[in-house]
């Protein structure tokens, strides 16, 4: 039984890259200011690297192959690791466009299972084609129990089943303002400004359509100035931006899309 489950793996392996592979070529996020694993010629090169990883376990039970899926899960573990630890907004983009979810403890813990299965697998004699060519109704059992578990573990399920329905536009979105600053705080851009602040208290807050501004006053070099954070409210992967406002009314943006202070308070 536990030799069956060892082989189990290198399809089960091969069909979670060739799906992540999949998702990366045809679900798509914004990648404009975003890090640069989500650039696309990132995206893209990570995409063929599981697609040929995913395609040889299937059809080569080389040593080569299984040590190449064994670092590459090793890999995604240590980087979800580093975004989680670090508590910032960015997805793992582990399937594209889909996983534009802050990376969190149940992304962490998929990686490292997967990461735990590949080194299970790496000494299987057989190629993943081989095992399923043989696999019988006990096999089918393990492996729906291990994608359930994938499932479980997946927070791109529940945006997939978002963007397969009607959904109210962002702009008509009831968030709670405690959800702003929880996405807040958890962004580069507050990092970046937070030892600047004066207060641990906004000055102001208003929503324009799919973004709500939050005001907090700030000290910079002997300057009275204030930091103008615009925290988008739908759940898609855009960053949190922020502008400084000095006593004067000169204003620094941290690139062209950040917010203007001209708005109709709401």
């Amino acid at each position: 039984m536990a030799e069956a489950m060892r082989e189990l793996q290198i399809p089960f392996l091969a069909s979670v890259l060739l799906l992540a592979c999949a998702a990366k070529l045809t679900v798509r996020g914004d990648d404009s200011g975003s890090a640069p694993h989500h650039r696309r010629p990132f995206v893209y090169g990570v995409a063929f690297a599981e697609g040929t990883i995913g395609v040889a376990l299937l059809v080569t039970p080389m040593g080569l192959v299984r040590l190449a899926c064994v670092v590459f899960f090793a890999t995604a573990t240590w980087i979800i690791g580093d975004l989680a630890r670090r508590g910032t907004d960015e997805g793992c983009g582990c399937f594209g466009g889909l996983s534009s979810a802050p990376a969190g403890r149940r992304g962490l813990v998929r990686a490292a299972l997967l990461t735990v299965a590949a080194v299970a697998a790496a000494g299987v004699p057989e190629s993943g084609a081989a095992v399923l060519d043989r696999a019988g109704a006990g096999a089918v059992l393990i492996l729906a129990a291990e994608t359930a578990l994938l499932l479980m573990l997946s927070p791109e399920i529940a945006l997939a089943v978002e963007r397969t329905r009607s959904t109210t536009p962002c702009e008509l979105l009831d968030v709670p303002l405690e959800q702003t600053y929880t996405r807040l705080r958890a962004s580069e851009a507050w990092r970046e400004h937070e030892d600047d602040l004066t207060s641990a208290q906004p000055t102001e807050t208003w929503r324009e359509l799919c973004v709500r501004y939050v005001v907090y006053p700030a000290r910079i070099d002997d300057r009275t100035a204030e930091v103008v954070f615009a925290v988008p409210v739908d759940g898609r992967r855009r960053h949190v931006r922020a502008a400084l406002v000095w006593d004067g009314g000169h204003e620094e943006q941290d690139d062209d899309s950040g917010p203007r202070r001209v708005h109709t308070p709401a």
